[in-house]
């Protein structure tokens, strides 16, 4: 098999992956642990592009300050489309990070990293260099985590039907308190 083919082939696993980061951050108050006693918190801001694998070629492009809570994307999940592109804030040892996760080349672009402004920038050169190579060393953790759970159908399939049950929660909205 061509290394093309099999690429193609596994192209939906970055989609996965995003619609399970959003799903796992929604069920950890934004918070994933990447290892043992190191929590990351993590939230979809400003940009979520969700699209189906089936072929069809409408997308539900969403932009504002937090579209994952938008009806839209909700109404997009219920339609069974999975997280295509993501603007994603992640925050882990006191380094902040915002960057956009593309599901279907599985890459990543537009990091932005807080350094200290005061800071000259030949000064800040290192600073942002390691922030960068610690942003990777997270992504890596978050996709292994993922992969643990995704390659066993012990795992993989509980987590499909708490992941169903979470867009159906979603869907019905908060639910009101009785008094």
């Amino acid at each position: 098999m061509a290394l093309l083919d099999m690429i193609q082939q596994k192209a939906f696993l970055g989609s996965e992956f995003l619609t399970w980061l959003w799903y796992r951050s929604e069920q950890e108050d934004g918070s994933i642990e990447i290892e043992p006693g190191q929590p990351c918190e993590i939230s979809f801001e400003k940009d979520l592009v969700l699209a189906s694998e089936a072929g069809q070629a409408v997308a539900s492009s969403l932009k504002g300050e937090s579209p994952s809570l938008a009806p839209e994307a909700v109404a997009a999940l219920l339609a069974g489309k999975k997280v295509k592109r993501a603007r994603v804030s992640l925050t882990c040892n006191h380094t902040h990070w915002q960057v956009v996760l593309n599901g279907e080349t599985f890459d990543w672009s537009g990091l932005k990293i807080d350094t200290p402004p005061s800071l000259p920038f030949v000064e800040s050169v290192p600073i942002r260099l390691n922030a960068v190579e610690e942003f990777a060393r997270i992504f890596d953790l978050l996709f292994s985590k993922f992969l643990d759970v995704r390659l066993s159908s012990d795992t993989w399939n509980p987590e499909v039907e708490a992941m169903r049950a979470w867009i159906e929660s979603k869907a019905a909205g908060p639910q009101e308190e009785l008094e």
